[in-house]
């Protein structure tokens, strides 16, 4: 008969993602024998070989990667549960983890935060910053509950809401010609030094495809130069070392030198939006937390 628990499970995906035993222990609190028992006990009660040993690595097998991709679900299904439950009893016990993306969470997470205090005083927040790519990965595994991108997701266990329509400017220093000029065109782009992010970063492939200037400028020997962060590149830009293009949402508390220029119409622009699991249990209190949103981001 089969036999294994919900432990013997969080053990089998934490050495799955380490793919190193004592790293795996660390992760879930326990001891090297007691997590490498455990996976024993399972691969014999399952009868297959989920792991390869050898020397210090870990190898998942063919087979074993398919239980690991179950054994996932069958976790979320757990927290889906406990979700169910608790937002019966209680939809404010547990706190509502959002996560964006780098180019989002700075501007709007601490507004966000204090319009949940003034509103919602019982919901307690727990934020997260970083890449689309691993922002998914922990909503798809039940880390997060919510996430905030620029970007389009279409996974079938997913729900995207747009949120709102964040147009791009560029900016230069005030001492630059671009800020002489009264209106900016393609032409003038293509002439200019630009300081984008650095690769892997959403809104530096945004940038690039909706401005293909950007690429221009580079082979004509202008160059791009990158940075960590868009409060980076609007004091490169203060010190008139190239230009940039920035989202409406960024263009708050730029350097006095600085000055912003509209884009050539029609206006181009990212979708911010909201998404959520389709069987997310609290879905009237993430549906406050949307409102909350929508109300700051059309008032910015």
């Amino acid at each position: 008969m089969i036999n294994f628990t919900l432990t013997d499970l969080k053990y089998l995906i934490a050495l799955a993602d380490e793919q190193h035993f004592a790293k795996a222990a660390q992760k879930c609190f326990v001891s090297q024998p007691t997590l490498s028992i455990a996976i024993k006990k399972l691969e014999d009660n399952l009868g297959i070989t989920i792991f390869e040993r050898e020397n210090h690595r870990v190898l998942i097998t063919p087979a074993g990667e398919e239980v690991v991709s179950q054994a996932r679900k069958i976790i979320l299904e757990a927290y889906n549960l406990l979700d169910i439950v608790e937002s019966n009893q209680n939809p404010y016990k547990q706190p509502l983890k959002i996560g964006a993306i780098f180019t989002i969470g700075p501007y709007i997470f601490p507004e966000l935060i204090q319009k949940v205090i003034d509103e919602e005083p019982k919901l307690q927040l727990i934020v997260e910053e970083s890449y689309t790519d691993g922002l998914i990965s922990k909503l798809l595994n039940g880390e997060l509950d919510a996430i905030i991108l620029a970007t389009e997701t279409n996974h079938p266990e997913l729900t995207q809401i747009e949120l709102y329509d964040d147009k791009l400017a560029v900016i230069c220093a005030k001492e630059h010609t671009l800020a002489k000029v009264s209106k900016i065109n393609s032409a003038d782009l293509d002439k200019e030094t630009f300081l984008l992010l650095g690769l892997g970063n959403c809104f530096r492939d945004q940038v690039l495809k909706i401005c293909p200037e950007c690429n221009a400028s580079a082979n004509n020997g202008l160059g791009l130069i990158t940075a960590s962060s868009l409060e980076t590149i609007k004091f490169m830009v203060a010190m008139n070392i190239g230009i940039s293009i920035l989202p409406e949402l960024a263009l708050k508390n730029l350097p006095k030198e600085v000055k912003i220029k509209p884009l050539p119409k029609p206006a181009p622009s990212r979708k911010l939006s909201l998404v959520y699991r389709k069987n997310f249990a609290r879905i009237k209190i993430l549906q406050k937390l949307q409102a909350l949103l929508q109300k700051q981001l059309s008032s910015s």
